[in-house]
């Protein structure tokens, strides 16, 4: 099985609005997430919450998810990424890691990377578009615990650099994984 985390946690500071609760396509930037999450291969999708965790959970109310709250948010997408690992339940061979501000990511592509590692069984699969790395990552829960202890400032990039001959990249036809929306200019060339 392969858990998805969806990283919801942040404060979006440089967005200036709370991008979980922005709208793409008539949803929330999270509902948007979890229901492609939710429609891909992925054998759970835990939802890691932080800031204004009532709002996420609010939103994805009704939908098949678990959450993991995160209540260090403020110290990184680390501690959301080691807060979610945690959660993941036993017997999960592999995680896929999903960040919200990239609602336009749908269940081809999840599938499409879950599908890779399946087959080939690497330690991280990476989805590229023009020769840029991007998201959704998955990687071999046999990394857990270098996972949980991981250097924060560092964060997953440690982990992966350290399995770099153990690394695969999968080519994309869409740039929706390498796109995300950090600013309001990128929200507003988006609609």
């Amino acid at each position: 099985m392969i858990s998805a985390l969806l990283l919801a946690a942040g404060e979006s500071r440089r967005m200036i609005d709370f991008k979980q609760l922005l709208t793409f396509r008539g949803k929330t930037f999270v509902e948007c997430s979890a229901d492609n999450l939710l429609a891909s291969r992925a054998g759970e999708v835990i939802v890691v919450t932080g800031y204004r965790e009532a709002d996420v959970r609010n939103a994805l109310s009704g939908r098949p998810v678990r959450f993991a709250h995160n209540p260090d948010f403020r110290s990184g997408m680390s501690s959301s990424i080691k807060r979610g690992v945690r959660a993941i339940s036993d017997g999960a061979r592999g995680m896929l890691v999903a960040l919200v501000d990239q609602p336009q990511i749908g269940t081809d592509i999840f599938d499409m990377v879950i599908d890779f590692y399946e087959r080939t069984r690497p330690l991280v699969v990476v989805p590229s578009y023009g020769g840029k790395n991007g998201h959704p990552v998955v990687i071999d829960l046999s990394l857990k615990d270098e996972i949980l202890e991981m250097d924060p400032s560092q964060g997953l990039r440690e982990v992966v650099r350290a399995h770099a001959d153990r690394l695969l990249r999968i080519e994309v036809l869409s740039d929706a994984v390498i796109t995300d929306f950090d600013y309001p200019e990128d929200y507003r060339r988006m609609k």
